[in-house]
């Protein structure tokens, strides 16, 4: 069974964190530049049946392409996870996220959590708080989603995407192209 998860890749923006993660004291177990991501919903494990079910529900999920500042470090003290994320988002963010998790609890995937907090993961196995750092400023430009697996190996975890989609305004019914793209710039 896979543990699987929705986030959006960070790809474009991941060396710029990593160089500013290695340069400052920074707690716990550095978490590989490949792994980065900014995660939008935990599912738990699943069987391929059950993830392909997801993989189709979510087919016709929409969102907009989201920019998302990423301005503030924290800890999550029961994971032992130092992250950076927003200070704010935007509420498209939230609606993504909420829906995601609902695919999966149509198919009894998630652990029941209601709260959000977008954040990427910078080090795992931290037992402390980030120090007071400079305050990081990146921006995020998020144009797609994916359904990532969580994958055991003896060199530690790593994350593979199983599916993405493009982040996309929903279409308005009954515009031609012309309107469409006038409605959607």
């Amino acid at each position: 069974m896979a543990k699987l998860f929705f986030a959006l890749p960070v790809k474009e923006l991941a060396p710029e964190l990593i160089a500013w993660r290695d340069q400052l004291p920074w707690p716990g177990q550095p978490v590989p530049q490949a792994n980065l991501h900014l995660t939008l919903a935990f599912l738990g494990e699943a069987d391929e049946v059950t993830t392909r079910r997801l993989i189709a529900a979510v087919e016709r999920q929409h969102c907009p392409p989201l920019s998302i500042r990423l301005d503030e470090t924290g800890w999550f003290s029961r994971a032992k996870a130092a992250w950076i994320g927003p200070k704010e988002w935007p509420n498209e963010l939230n609606v993504l996220a909420r829906a995601l998790r609902r695919h999966g609890e149509k198919l009894r995937l998630g652990n029941g959590e209601q709260g959000y907090r977008p954040h990427v993961t910078l080090s795992r196995k931290a037992g402390e708080a980030p120090a007071i750092l400079p305050a990081p400023n990146f921006l995020l430009q998020a144009d797609e989603f994916c359904l990532y697996q969580s994958i055991s190996t003896p060199d530690g975890v790593r994350y593979e995407p199983l599916a993405c989609w493009p982040l996309r305004a929903r279409r308005k019914e009954g515009l031609d192209n012309e309107e469409q793209r006038r409605a959607n710039p």
